[in-house]
C-alpha cells in the first residue's frame, strides 16, 4: 500500500477496519473516503466499491446488511470485480464461479487529488502462484477509481505470458432500489438476451425491463448508456470496452437459499457491465484491455 500517498490526502481517506463501519463484523481493511462531492467506501479485498454517495443523494450501491467481512469470502454488494472469467468457468466448471479477484486483497498503488476536487485512487493485482496453478496466464489488472459527483471505473487488464489468455469479466454492480417492483431498465430495448432462468435459450426484449420474479439475463453486444428508473430517481450507467449488460435478482424463492441476502432481495438490482459469453476476449500475448464504466444519478424535475 502507497502510505505515502494515503498521507498527501488523509484528510480525505482513511483506512479502518470493517468493524468500526459496520459493528460485530469481521475487520477487512476499508478505504473511507469522504470530499465535498461524494463519500466512498472501498474495500481493499477485491478493490471492491461497497458504498457511493453523491453529496446531497443517496446511496447509489446496496450492501447486504447480513454482509460479514470474512476474509477470502465473497462480500455481497457494492461493485465486485468477477475476474479473470465472469460466472461459470466454461473450461473447468469446477472451478469457483467468478474468478479468484475479488476474494484477494488488491495493492494500492495510488491516490491523488485534482485541483477540482476530485479523488483518483488506483489498485493493481497479479495473481499467485495458487491462482497460476488454476487459471496458467501470468496477468496484471489495474482499477482506476475517480470519485466525484459521478464515479468512474477503469480497469485495465494486460496478458504478461507468452500465450493468448482468454479473458471475461464483469463489474458486478449491486444498485440499492427503494421500490424494485415499480423500477424500470431502459437502454436494453430492441437487445436478444440470454436467459439463465429458461436454460440460456435466447429472447428479444421489447420493452424496458420491468422486474416481477427471479431475473437472470445475459445482453451481449450493447451500445449505449442504461437507466435504471426508481422512484424520481434515475441511475445513469455508461460503459465503454464492456459490451455485455447482465441483470440479476434472485427474487423471494431464490433469495431463500442465499444466507447474505434472504428476505432483503428486494433492496436491490444488479445491472452489470462487462464482456462475457459471445463478448469474451482472448488477449495476445503482452496485449490490453482497457474497460470503463460511469455512474451519475439524476433527478425527476419536481
Amino acid at each position: 500500500m502507497v502510505l505515502d500517498a494515503l498521507e498527501l490526502v488523509s484528510a480525505k481517506v482513511r483506512l479502518l477496519p470493517a468493524d468500526s463501519l459496520f459493528p460485530g463484523v469481521g475487520d477487512l481493511p476499508i478505504l473511507e473516503c469522504t470530499t465535498a462531492k461524494c463519500r466512498a467506501l472501498i474495500a481493499l479485498q477485491g478493490a471492491q466499491l461497497l458504498s457511493f454517495y453523491p453529496t446531497g443523494e443517496d446511496d447509489l450501491l446496496w450492501l447486504s446488511p447480513l454482509e460479514s467481512f470474512e476474509p477470502g469470502k465473497a462480500i455481497r454488494g457494492g461493485i465486485p470485480l468477477c475476474l479473470p472469467w465472469f460466472g461459470l468457468n466454461r473450461r473447468a466448471p469446477e472451478l469457483p464461479k467468478h474468478g479468484f479477484a475479488r476474494n484477494q486483497s488488491w495493492t494500492l498503488d495510488d491516490v491523488a487529488e485534482s485541483e477540482g476536487g476530485d479523488l483518483r485512487l488506483s489498485f493493481k493485482f497479479q495473481p499467485c502462484a495458487e491462482d497460476l496453478a488454476i487459471f496458467p496466464w501470468s496477468f496484471t489488472a489495474q482499477l482506476d477509481v475517480l470519485l466525484s459527483d459521478t464515479l468512474q471505473l477503469t480497469l485495465n487488464v494486460s496478458n504478461e505470458g507468452d500465450k493468448a489468455m482468454p479473458l471475461s469479466f464483469a463489474m458486478h454492480s449491486y444498485f440499492a432500489a427503494s421500490a424494485l417492483a415499480e423500477l424500470k431498465v431502459a437502454g436494453v430495448t430492441g437487445v436478444e438476451y440470454l436467459d439463465n432462468c429458461q436454460q440460456l435459450n435466447r429472447f428479444r426484449q421489447d420493452s424496458d425491463l420491468r422486474i416481477a420474479g427471479e431475473v437472470d439475463r445475459v445482453y451481449e453486444s450493447v451500445v449505449g448508456e442504461q437507466i435504471i428508473h426508481d422512484c424520481g430517481r434515475q441511475i445513469v450507467i455508461g460503459g465503454a470496452g464492456c459490451d455485455t449488460v447482465i441483470v440479476w435478482n434472485p427474487g423471494k424463492i431464490l433469495a431463500e437459499t442465499i444466507a447474505d441476502v434472504g428476505s432483503h432481495f428486494d433492496e436491490y438490482l444488479c445491472v452489470e457491465r462487462g464482456m462475457a459469453f459471445a463478448d469474451e476476449l482472448s488477449l495476445a500475448a503482452g496485449e490490453q484491455h482497457r474497460a470503463t464504466m460511469t455512474l451519475a444519478v439524476q433527478r425527476n424535475a419536481d
